[in-house]
């Protein structure tokens, strides 16, 4: 039988360089797009997801 060893990526090894930079700005403007989202925007949301569900019911 032979032994075959895969290296898998940590998260340091996405995260060094200008790939990381690049990924964590991403990732912050993404978190500040969501904070921003007006709670009536929400609720709308919710009440489309709710009108969706019971037609799926109905």
């Amino acid at each position: 039988m032979k032994e075959i060893k895969i290296k898998i990526p940590t998260p340091d090894d996405f995260l060094c360089g200008e790939f990381g930079k690049h990924m964590l700005k991403a990732y912050k403007e993404f978190l500040l797009a969501v904070a921003s989202i007006p709670h009536r925007h929400v609720k709308r949301i919710e009440e489309l997801e709710k009108r969706i569900e019971e037609k799926r019911e109905g």
